[in-house]
């Protein structure tokens, strides 16, 4: 017959592991549909986005060139604004 381990280590740690795994899914299932859910940016979306606008890389070789679309459509007049950001980046690409 199998002998019953008397040490608590193992236990500890399975039961740690197990915490840890339950603790962090369930913290993304609230981070995913709890009150603040609404704040969550689509990046996937948002990068196709700035795709379709043109402004999703910047090309430029030695900086880099981050524009959050949110940041770009927040302005007060948005086709002005998109059409000054696609213009800006044509221009830094051709320098």
């Amino acid at each position: 017959m199998l002998e019953a381990n008397s040490d608590p280590t193992l236990l500890f740690v399975l039961g740690s592991i197990g915490l840890l795994l339950f603790g962090a899914i369930g913290y993304g299932i609230y981070t995913t549909v709890g009150p603040k859910s609404g704040e969550l940016r689509d990046t996937i979306k948002e990068h196709a986005r700035m795709h379709e606008l043109g402004i999703a890389h910047g090309h430029n070789k030695g900086e880099a060139n981050h524009i959050h679309l949110k940041e770009v459509l927040k302005k007060e007049d948005n086709t002005s604004t998109v059409n000054k950001v696609i213009n800006e980046n044509q221009s830094q690409s051709v320098n």
